[in-house]
C-alpha cells in the first residue's frame, strides 16, 4: 500500500509515526459523538437564553454561530457552569488561576471549536508546539490554557458532565433519556 499516495507525504510527516497517524482516526472516532453532542446542546441552550423556537433555523447554525452570539449576547452563564472545571487537570503548562464562570465558558468554547474543526478535517490532534505545549489551546487574558491530547476525551467527558451528568452513559448507550 502507498500511504503517500493515499493521504500526502505531507500528511503523514506531521505524525511521528504510522500508529500515531492510526491513533489518530481513533481519537477521531471516540470523540466525535462527544463534539456533536456538545454541539447540539450548545446551540440548544443558546437558542433557549436568546427566546429562540424555529427548529430549523436552530439545527442550520454552526458552531461558530452560535458561540458568537452567546459572546454578543453575553449569555455564558446562561448556557453552562463551568465553575468545577480545573484546566490544570488537562495539560500541565495550565496554571492555576481564579477563572470566573462566563471565563471559562469562552475559553472552553474556543478550545472546543478547535478540536471540533482539526478533528473533523482530519488534522493530526496529537501534534505539540515544538515547544512541548498543547496545539489545542486558547488565549485569554494573556494566559494560554491548553489541552494535552491523552487527556481530549477527559476534557470532553468533563465538559458533557457539566452540562449533565448521565450524558456519557447516554452516549455509550446505557441511560435512557425522557422521549
Amino acid at each position: 500500500m502507498d500511504l503517500i499516495e493515499l493521504f500526502s507525504a505531507d500528511r503523514l510527516a506531521s505524525y511521528t509515526s504510522d500508529d500515531e497517524h492510526r491513533a489518530n482516526f481513533k481519537l477521531i472516532k471516540n470523540i466525535s459523538d462527544k463534539l456533536g453532542a456538545i454541539e447540539i446542546i450548545t446551540r440548544n441552550k443558546t437558542a433557549s437564553a436568546l427566546g429562540l423556537s424555529d427548529s430549523v433555523f436552530i439545527s442550520r447554525q454552526t458552531l461558530g454561530y452560535w458561540v458568537t452570539a452567546m459572546d454578543e449576547a453575553r449569555i455564558h452563564n446562561d448556557v453552562a457552569n463551568f465553575s468545577e472545571i480545573d484546566f490544570r487537570a488537562y495539560a500541565r503548562t495550565n496554571i492555576k488561576f481564579e477563572w470566573r464562570n462566563y471565563q471559562k465558558v469562552k475559553i472552553i468554547y474556543s478550545i472546543i471549536r478547535t478540536i471540533r474543526n482539526r478533528a473533523f478535517h482530519f488534522e493530526n490532534l496529537y501534534k505539540l508546539n515544538a515547544n512541548g505545549t498543547p496545539r489545542l489551546s486558547t488565549k485569554h487574558q494573556e494566559i494560554i490554557i491548553g489541552i494535552e491530547p491523552s487527556k481530549i476525551e477527559i476534557f470532553l467527558n468533563d465538559i458533557l458532565k457539566c452540562f449533565d451528568e448521565g450524558l456519557i452513559e447516554y452516549l455509550e448507550g446505557g441511560a435512557q433519556g425522557a422521549p
